[in-house]
């Protein structure tokens, strides 16, 4: 009889059970949902999504200058192509899906205008063509991924002009603004040989020692001793690092690729003429006297 009792006591509390709702708490996920059991009409539940990690960007956070090596992709080989050279590429306004910016290389500043996507799929980046005006005969497309969240910029260039040497290069730049330094010195630099200065008849060329971080002549006023014994090489490097130090893209060939592996050096502008101080003034002139009269290994504008 007992027996009975228990079995008919927990059938009465299944039947007043059947359509009450019960709450479950989801230990893992930090949720709680609501569900109804059997012949229960089923209501609408609330379930608390976890945090996202994305970051979600304005204009003008997209907006800042990216460089790093501008790499010859696709090109002919007869023509001695420059393989690759320092670019820095500026994002300069964006409004609605419509962008305008800047390329900095080689000698070169050109403007660019065109469109940005956000791309599908992806954690806001972004899709940029950017088409160069077309007048110069070194002027292409440039076809930009932005990833702000990671600091990048990455892409191709194509030219208009298919008859150059390079008709395509590729590039993945790092954020990087510029910022004239004084201070920057040149006791990374680790090249023996200066780009260009090679005699066949005699094997040798202009040598660059580690003389050329013994001053710095953006900061200290440099004497007849300080140069009178350098090697040209060295007094050339010296006197360009003023330059490079405010972001000065150069037409030469030869020290763009001495400049082209300094980690600091930005290529910003093509002409800091009047952002020279007197200081740096006075030191080119004498740098300039005590270099040899030597050919200028300097090439056109182009890429």
């Amino acid at each position: 009889m007992k027996k009975n009792m228990s079995i008919l006591f927990f059938g009465i509390m299944i039947f007043f059970s059947c359509g009450e709702k019960v709450k479950v708490e989801d230990a893992v996920q930090g949720t709680t949902t609501e569900t109804t059991t059997q012949n229960a009409t089923t209501e609408n539940t609330t379930t608390e999504s976890t945090s996202s990690t994305k970051k979600e960007f304005t204009n003008e956070e997209l907006l800042g200058n990216y460089v790093g090596m501008f790499r010859a992709h696709k090109y002919d080989e007869k023509k001695k192509p420059t393989w690759a050279n320092k670019i820095s590429i500026s994002i300069d306004k964006i409004e609605g899906n419509k962008v305008k910016g800047h390329s900095v290389v080689a000698g070169n500043d050109r403007p660019f205008t065109g469109s940005i996507q956000m791309k599908d799929g992806e954690n806001y980046s972004y899709v940029i063509e950017g088409k160069e005006p077309g007048d110069d005969k070194y002027d292409g497309v440039f076809y930009m991924t932005l990833l702000p969240a990671d600091k990048k910029l990455e892409g191709t260039w194509v030219a208009n002009n298919s008859k150059l040497s390079v008709t395509e290069r590729k590039y993945t730049l790092s954020r990087m603004d510029f910022k004239y330094d004084p201070e920057l010195s040149l006791e990374e630099f680790g090249f023996d040989q200066m780009y260009g200065t090679y005699n066949q008849h005699t094997g040798e060329s202009e040598i660059i020692t580690e003389n050329v971080s013994s001053k710095n002549a953006s900061t200290d006023e440099l004497t007849k001793a300080d140069v009178e014994n350098m090697h040209k090489g060295d007094l050339e490097v010296m006197r360009n690092a003023i330059y490079a130090r405010h972001g000065y893209s150069f037409k030469n060939r030869k020290m763009r690729y001495v400049f082209n592996h300094i980690d600091w050096y930005v290529p910003y502008s093509t002409d800091i003429r009047d952002q020279l101080t007197d200081l740096e003034k006075k030191n080119i002139d004498l740098l300039k006297r005590y270099e040899n009269h030597a050919e200028r290994y300097y090439d056109s504008f182009g890429r």
